[in-house]
């Protein structure tokens, strides 16, 4: 692993790590799932990664959205009327997204790893209902390799790594928040 995915690492590690734990996404792990959670769970990282990937702009993130939007349609839920984070840290240099996108990316490699559970769980899979997680029919593990060596390359700078640590650490606590503010909107609900 190379300097600059080290930095990145050690920058989100700690928000990383209570992510794991915060309530609306811990039951995406857990084999007792129920279809409600695994909805609600999409739902939420609709609402995080939906503005996000407006903001970079890019064709893979739009077709990864469009997966996220079909298994939400499929779990019975209108994605056009999800609410959706505000907030973003800047993502207005090429440091801030490639941080963003290896937040993004890396989360994508999570949603791979939670795919046999929800499968045995619940029944969804790559063709139905948790394409978002199986990133059907992209490359997310050549794109995750040529991510790594842009990483190296593009952020041997120590200011543009400052830049792109600080914009993950942002989007990372982001998220942090997001997951907060929409566990207590459903407990109020």
């Amino acid at each position: 692993m190379g300097p600059a995915r080290q930095a990145l690492r050690a920058a989100t590690r700690e928000s990383h790590d209570r992510l794991d734990k915060a309530a609306v996404l811990q039951p995406l792990v857990r084999p007792d799932i129920t279809a409600d959670q695994y909805a609600r769970a999409l739902a939420v990282l609709y609402g995080f990664n939906a503005p996000v990937e407006r903001e970079m702009g890019e064709p893979a993130g739009a077709a990864r959205m469009a997966l996220l939007r079909e298994d939400l349609r499929v779990l019975g839920t209108d994605p056009d009327t999800l609410p959706e984070m505000v907030g973003l840290p800047p993502l207005d240099s090429a440091p801030a997204r490639l941080a963003a996108r290896y937040v993004l990316d890396g989360s994508a490699h999570g949603g791979r790893a939670m795919l046999p559970g929800i499968t045995r769980a619940l029944g969804y899979d790559a063709r139905r209902g948790a394409r978002f997680l199986a990133s059907d029919g992209l490359d997310m593990a050549g794109a995750w390799k040529a991510l790594m060596v842009r990483l190296e390359q593009e952020l041997a700078d120590p200011a543009a790594l400052a830049v792109a640590c600080a914009t993950a650490a942002a989007l990372f606590a982001a998220l942090e928040r997001w997951t907060a503010e929409q566990r207590m909107g459903e407990q109020k609900g």
